[in-house]
């Protein structure tokens, strides 16, 4: 039996507001769950602190990395819902799982800098950054086949949005059996793939990947055309 999706009116559309604020609320606590497991360096002179700093560093680069990635994921959820016309309960249990994985990412951060030698932690760290960006395809998926985007959500601007999503959720998790080979070839495989999406995203949402709005001398035209000869309306 196909879903019914419920029109965003009233009671609705204070539900996607409401959906939109938690998700948000989300977002800026495992941001802040991130910088609270930085390790601060330690020192009796300015040359120690320094060195300690040094030590240090692989694990500023994957705070770099995991905060590049949660607001990837979270600029990507608030373009979707930026063309979302409509409410469906799937679309909350999709929005929960994404949130699932928003939620993971500072603990398979810590993990992956704890027990780094080690194969499980690349895998895990994949496994919940690639699972994330799945969930959030499958919304995209279901807003298009349930019909929940606005009207000048085009079609083809909505493909090549999931498009450039499917990209790096796709590497993430061809990077499992990568770090059952080498650990540096999964991770530094990481930072290529945050490049070219950087690069990606800007395709994928240039000025015309924008909802198309109507514009005042189409509307005046229209608005002419509709009236018959002697300036009567023609039917509404």
């Amino acid at each position: 039996m196909p879903e019914v999706s419920e029109t965003v009116d009233g009671r609705e559309k204070a539900t996607n507001e409401r959906l939109v604020f938690f998700s948000d609320a989300v977002v800026a606590i495992a941001l802040t769950l991130l910088a609270l497991e930085l390790p601060v360096p330690h020192g009796r002179s300015d040359a120690e602190v320094w060195g300690a700093f040094r030590e240090h560093l692989p694990d500023y680069v994957m705070f770099l990395l995991s905060f590049a990635v949660i607001a990837a994921l979270w600029a990507s959820h608030k373009w979707l819902f930026g063309r979302i016309g409509a409410f469906s309960p799937r679309l909350l249990w999709l929005n929960f799982t994404w949130l699932l994985g928003i939620a993971l990412v500072p603990f398979a951060t810590k993990v992956l800098l704890e027990d780094s030698p080690y194969q499980i932690s690349a895998v895990l760290y994949a496994a919940v950054v690639g699972g994330t960006g799945l969930a959030l395809i499958n919304m995209v998926r279901h807003c298009r086949v349930r019909g929940l985007l606005r009207p000048g959500s085009a079609p083809e601007i909505m493909r090549r949005f999931q498009l450039f999503l499917t990209f790096p959720t796709v590497a993430f998790l061809l990077s499992i059996p990568i770090a059952f080979v080498s650990l540096s070839g999964a991770k530094y495989g990481w930072a290529v793939v945050f490049t070219l999406t950087a690069l990606a995203a800007r395709w994928a949402t240039r000025p015309g990947a924008e909802p198309v709005r109507e514009r005042s001398g189409d509307r005046t035209r229209r608005s002419a055309g509709a009236r018959r000869p002697g300036g009567r309306r023609g039917p509404q």
